[in-house]
């Protein structure tokens, strides 16, 4: 991985797609049939052959050589005068402007073809894998206009992608492609299912601090620079309808947890992500029982950090007696963490982890959720494997505790902590950049626990909700009832004097 880009966050957007089954009449160039193409290659080296020649070369009888001579000359092809046989005028101009002096003759020939377009720009995409998109993607919606004109629009692509279709049709088959002037006439136009095409983003500090997009290099290579520079448009769009004023909270989060091995990155108002991430990279030291994370948890490096403490809890690594417990992970309040490929293989990662030894432990994942609110925050977790997800009401704090929606926040009760708070960059205040440490630490464990009571005790939990299935909650109960892992008190009693 380059330092210079450094990822921090990765999002699965969907990219609306629909095949159209096009019918049209293409001109094309055909080589001639064999006799006829001798006839008129003698013909052409020959200049001019006399009847009784041209009959005795090939041992036609005068009725045979009659016979051909009639159907070239009808079809235009020849000029019989005075017992002399020369090419007509147009198959002299077919010679001369032939690259490998053969006849060749244009023809209309009717095609179809299926063929998919984006609904952004209606570009072609060649070998698109088809999906049917979850909600936990970010879906990208086309332009009403295009949408409403799609039969034209496809008829239009169609004739300007033509050589490219005609191209990827022959290279899939294996055969030579044809000799065309391109679409002479469409015939029709039929719509199929739409669908999604899956691309997912890399969300990247570079070195002057700034967020940087990186878009998976197939499609990049492949797609038209209409295509791209559309798609960037909508990532862009998707990161600023994610942006809004609300307290970064770096300068509390450091002194929250007592993380000065962190404030050399936060020295001024704004985060030096970059240097943070260089050096997390390139392992920086952190206090006993701490380790520095930088980028979402889903995030394959720090994803295996955390796979690393669970097998150690659970199998009981370097002499230490194996602890059962669920793994409770509370999400930032930011629409954009949690979408994609990532994030589904995470769950599924923790999932196996924790279920591979002993009953009844999972993954439980708190989210909040405003009242009637609760169905598109639920739908998100749709297709990811997640079974527990658990909803609560977001907080009416003080102005001073605003910044803890920004924090996201994992425990396995007794055995370690994650904090990361997600900061904004002023240069892409959308896009928000998560940074943290794993702990084993006793203060901290006590303090993510406390922070996740806090956001779910009371009035404010929401209930157990079903990421695959419609509905209300499967009974109302208390968070304790329904996250009975939490149910503990991890105050440390001092000893008596």
């Amino acid at each position: 991985m380059s330092i210079d880009h450094i990822p921090f966050n990765r999002i699965t957007f969907a990219l609306p797609v629909q095949p159209f089954k096009v019918t049209a009449f293409i001109s094309t160039q055909e080589r001639l049939p064999a006799v006829t193409e001798f006839v008129l290659r003698l013909l052409h080296t020959c200049g001019r052959v006399s009847l009784a020649a041209f009959r005795d070369y090939f041992g036609f009888s005068e009725a045979e050589a009659l016979s051909v001579i009639e159907s070239l000359d009808r079809q235009g092809y020849v000029t019989l005068s005075d017992d002399q046989l020369t090419l007509s005028e147009e198959m002299r101009q077919r010679f001369e402007s032939s690259p490998d002096d053969c006849p060749w003759v244009s023809k209309l020939k009717r095609r179809t073809d299926v063929v998919p377009f984006d609904l952004l720009t209606f570009s072609m995409l060649g070998r698109a894998e088809f999906a049917f998109a979850t909600a936990n993607w970010v879906k990208l919606n086309p332009p009403p206009e295009l949408v409403g004109n799609s039969l034209e629009e496809a008829r239009r692509a169609y004739r300007e992608s033509f050589a490219r279709i005609e191209r990827e049709t022959a290279r899939s088959r294996g055969e030579e492609r044809e000799r065309s002037y391109g679409v002479h006439s469409i015939e029709s136009v039929e719509a199929r299912k739409p669908g999604f095409v899956p691309l997912t983003v890399s969300l990247e500090v570079d070195a002057k601090n700034t967020v940087t997009a990186r878009l998976p290099n197939e499609f990049e290579a492949g797609a038209s620079l209409e295509l791209l520079s559309e798609f960037r448009e909508c990532v862009a769009a998707s990161l600023e309808a994610n942006a809004r004023g609300i307290e970064d909270g770096v300068q509390e989060f450091l002194s929250m947890f007592e993380l000065d091995f962190l404030r050399p990155y936060a020295l001024e108002a704004d985060l030096n992500a970059h240097k943070l991430a260089t050096d997390v990279e390139r392992g920086l030291s952190a206090p006993a029982g701490i380790q520095p994370l930088f980028g979402g948890t889903y995030l394959k490096r720090n994803r295996d950090v955390v796979l690393s403490h669970l097998h150690e809890a659970r199998g009981g690594h370097k002499g230490r007696p194996t602890f059962q417990s669920s793994l409770g992970w509370l999400a930032p309040d930011y629409a954009l963490w949690g979408r994609g490929d990532d994030f589904k293989q995470c769950v599924d990662s923790f999932r196996k982890a924790i279920r591979n030894t002993g009953q009844g432990d999972d993954l439980y994942i708190f989210d909040r959720a405003e009242e009637r609110q609760e169905q598109p925050v639920r739908s998100k977790y749709a297709g990811t494997g997640l079974v527990e997800l658990h909803l609560l009401r977001p907080a009416s704090t003080a102005p001073s505790a605003r910044w803890h929606a920004s924090l996201e926040l994992m425990l396995y009760p007794g055995r370690f902590a994650v904090a990361l708070l997600h900061a904004a960059l002023p240069a892409s205040p959308g896009a928000r950049v998560p940074f943290g440490f794993i702990s084993t630490r006793p203060k901290h464990l006590r303090l993510v626990h406390q922070l996740m009571l806090d956001a779910g005790n009371g009035n404010r939990y929401a209930g157990r909700w079903s990421p695959s299935r419609d509905g209300a909650p499967s009974r109302p109960t208390a968070l304790f009832d329904a996250c009975p892992f939490l149910a503990y008190s991890d105050i440390q009693l001092q000893p008596s004097p």
